[in-house]
């Protein structure tokens, strides 16, 4: 089973947004707590300071309140109003020694003044609440503040904080998505450059999509490719030398087997004479395939300029009616109009006479052989079998493969038709029984036909 690709973009996308949300939060966080620790100690410090002011305030214009003061109302915080939400507004107590409330704000709340510490600050009712006195004057001043505005305060400041992050992550993640989109592009550049290598193009890699770090790959890539192109060109020089060199004497051998026949009469040295000819033409033949599939491998299958390929698949399908024994043993529907394409003329010649010649060795049947080219862009050859298996089917597409190990094929037709098509971009189609039938064996060849 194969595993799950995993996107480098997305990767490291990830690998570096992750740690940006957590520094993000944590940033947040600290903030957080150190602006509200010391907001909390600033404004502590300006109510402590107040209840002082107050009780001075109060004994300035009281010298010589006691325990026994009556109680008066009085509002040195009269400007409030003026300046805060009645919600924010404060309120104080002054309290003598016996804790008897000698003065007081208006409209001061005496829940709030039971919740008080004394001598220390709290935090209750939604109001800080903060007790000072003070020993010589054995006097002390309650005062309580609303939390509103201290909360309000912590939290703009927690918003603004977060905004910054948001607005500072949202960039940093911009720009990250930038530099790993650039570099990962490179990346798919570079591995699209190395995948549209084959056998055909072993050039170096272009570098153009590099990076320093990955150059000592380029350099191992480009080594191996250069050794594997010297491999195959020196297999190709040997297949297409040898074919050569074996054409000369191998014609040259059947001629004189032929001259030898003819003189022959003994029927059983006459005989063997012929064993030794069909031998030589069969030797004639192979060479003919290896040298095919030499021009295959070279890429043969492109032409550089498209051209109407019609009058080439009429000159074949007239060489076919040539070699066919009788007229009604072959029925053919020539191309119309104009096929322009660009397949290589000479590919279409070997890829549809080893189909042709394909159809005439296995035909076995009544039907006659069949070749449609009444479609543009489409060859059908379909000759009368009987219908082969379907795992014999996939076989006879790979090379060195033959139906029967009695026939006299090489098993190199189908798969020199093949690797003709890859190059060509054309496709091949085989089917058994042919459609429609329960006998017969079936070959399409799609070309590209230009528009």
């Amino acid at each position: 089973m194969r595993k799950p690709t995993t996107s480098l973009l997305n990767t490291l996308f990830k690998s570096l947004l992750l740690p940006g949300i957590v520094a993000a939060v944590l940033g947040v966080l600290i903030v957080h707590s150190l602006v509200k620790e010391e907001y909390d100690e600033l404004q502590d410090l300006s109510l402590i300071s107040k209840a002082h002011l107050l009780l001075q305030v109060f004994e300035a214009r009281n010298p010589n309140a006691s325990a026994s003061a009556q109680q008066s109302t009085m509002n040195p915080l009269a400007f409030e109003p003026a300046l805060m939400e009645p919600d924010e507004q404060s309120a104080f107590w002054i309290l003598d020694a016996d804790d008897d409330v000698i003065a007081r704000s208006i409209g001061a709340d005496d829940t709030l003044l039971a919740a008080r510490v004394q001598g220390g600050i709290i935090t209750d009712l939604g109001y800080r609440i903060a007790d000072v006195s003070r020993a010589d004057t054995r006097l002390s001043v309650v005062t309580a503040v609303p939390m509103i505005e201290r909360n309000e305060a912590i939290r703009d400041v927690l918003i603004g904080v977060s905004t910054g992050f948001v607005l500072l992550g949202l960039f940093v993640a911009f720009a990250a998505y930038r530099a790993v989109r650039r570099t990962s592009d490179v990346i798919v550049d570079l591995s699209a450059e190395i995948g549209s290598k084959n056998a055909h193009d072993l050039s170096p890699v272009d570098r153009k999509n590099t990076f320093t770090e990955i150059e000592p790959a380029i350099d191992k890539i480009d080594a191996l490719m250069g050794r594997l192109d010297a491999t195959l060109i020196a297999e190709r020089a040997f297949a297409t030398n040898a074919a050569h060199e074996l054409r000369t004497p191998v014609a040259i051998s059947l001629a004189h087997v032929q001259r030898l026949r003819a003189k022959l009469s003994d029927p059983v040295t006459s005989e063997s004479a012929l064993e030794i000819e069909q031998g030589l033409k069969r030797l004639t033949r192979l060479i003919e395939r290896l040298l095919q599939m030499s021009r295959a491998q070279s890429g043969l299958g492109t032409a550089a300029t498209p051209a109407d390929i019609a009058p080439v698949i009429n000159l074949l399908m007239r060489e076919l009616r040539d070699r066919v024994p009788s007229p009604e043993r072959l029925v053919m529907a020539a191309p119309e109009g104009e096929w322009k394409s660009a397949v290589d003329p000479d590919a279409i010649g070997i890829m549809l006479n080893n189909l042709f010649e394909n159809a005439l060795k296995h035909a076995t049947g009544n039907t006659p052989m069949q070749v449609d080219a009444s479609t543009k862009g489409r060859i059908v050859v379909s000759n009368d079998c009987a219908a082969l298996a379907p795992d014999a089917l996939e076989k006879i597409k790979q090379r060195f493969v033959r139906n029967a190990a009695s026939s006299e094929g090489f098993g190199l037709g189908l798969s020199i038709v093949r690797e003709l098509c890859k190059q060509s971009g054309s496709t091949l189609e085989l089917a058994s029984p042919c459609v429609g039938k329960k006998r017969g064996f079936s070959a399409t060849l799609t070309l590209p036909i230009a528009r």
